[in-house]
């Protein structure tokens, strides 16, 4: 009854589809599809081909029984779904967007719907946005960690101030909660991998709520937001929480501005490519972050990397763009025009 505009006693091509189980080891195991084989699939469109269809879940949605007697275990879990999405498309078409906020926030649980419908749950919250993102606001505090973390990172499609400022406010006291443990705690010279292993599980969700957080306040990509965010990148830095930087990096990447370079310098002097002790954040990030900052200032910490293998032309290409030529693969090359134009700029400020 959900197969678009297909009909009863329609038929519909599943080229190649198996009755198998994936093992964690070794093959899978496949069983023979006979006359007595009754099969419960869950189908959607292909997205490279609209008109086909192919088994939800990665391919992997779809139960059998090879005794026809035991049809009735098929049909009361396809009964159990059937009233599922109409329950989720009732909440989803609720008329006041206040009511249809609440209705359809507990479908966002990943313990009791799993991830397919809670996809589906963002998406039509996000359409409701800044209302969804005031009811996020109101439901913060008493939501699972785990749920309430997975809606960090794209906490700005939601919209709304009170979001906003939760968002900020969550971050702060999470950092006062580090900063306290930092203050009684001995590292005793272990690597960060080792000293992460050990840490107290709650400290570990208090740097990932600090993680998830900074990422969620990028994606509002409000620029009144930068200072904060720059305040939060060297704090982590501080403390030496290479995620937290990360995060920092890709706000900086979609919000670029002139005061972000001294952090971006910052986190890479202190998470350098090949320290080998667990604490490094990726070149690429730093290249990234670099290139949307088309600024002069941006050549002296750019120009390393026009060597680079992996994303040297793309450093190379944001140069110039910057110069407003192409100076080549040499790093110095560069290096020189930004010196000459220094010196040329102190020049015309002191002519005597």
């Amino acid at each position: 009854m959900f197969l678009g505009n297909a009909s009863r006693g329609d038929s519909i091509k599943l080229p190649g589809f198996r009755l198998f189980t994936e093992q964690r080891y070794g093959p899978d195991t496949v069983e023979p599809i006979t006359s007595g084989t009754r099969i419960l699939l869950f189908l959607h469109h292909k997205k490279d081909a609209p008109a086909a269809w192919e088994p939800t879940y990665f391919g992997n949605c779809f139960f059998w029984v090879q005794d026809s007697q035991q049809v009735s275990q098929l049909r009361n879990m396809a009964e159990q779904a059937v009233a599922l999405r109409r329950r989720w498309e009732e909440a989803a078409t609720t008329p006041d967007s206040s009511r249809r906020a609440e209705v359809l926030w507990p479908f966002l649980s990943m313990k009791e719907y799993g991830d397919d419908i809670r996809k589906h749950t963002e998406s039509a919250l996000q359409k409701i946005a800044p209302v969804s993102g005031d009811f996020f606001a109101g439901q913060f505090a008493s939501m699972e960690r785990w749920d309430r973390a997975d809606l960090f990172q794209n906490a700005g499609a939601y919209g709304g101030d009170k979001l906003r400022e939760t968002l900020a406010n969550h971050i702060e006291t999470q950092q006062r909660i580090y900063e306290e443990f930092e203050s009684t705690s001995v590292s005793n010279g272990q690597d960060e991998l080792t000293r992460w292993n050990t840490l107290p599980e709650h400290v570990k969700d208090t740097i990932r709520d600090i993680y998830y957080g900074l990422a969620g306040l990028a994606s509002f990509k409000r620029r009144d937001d930068l200072p904060l965010i720059r305040e939060i990148a060297r704090w982590a830095v501080k403390y030496r929480l290479e995620q937290t930087s990360e995060a920092a990096l890709d706000a900086f990447r979609t919000m670029p501005d002139e005061e972000n370079l001294p952090v971006i310098a910052l986190i890479w002097k202190t998470f350098p490519l090949g320290s080998g002790d667990g604490d490094e954040i990726f070149h690429v990030d730093v290249i990234e972050a670099l290139c949307a900052h088309k600024y002069p200032q941006t050549v002296p910490l750019l120009a390393p990397f026009v060597t680079d293998g992996f994303a040297g032309a793309e450093a190379e290409a944001a140069l110039s763009e910057i110069v407003g030529r192409d100076l080549g693969e040499q790093p110095q090359r560069w290096l020189d025009w930004y010196a000459a134009r220094d010196n040329l700029r102190s020049k015309s400020r002191n002519p005597n």
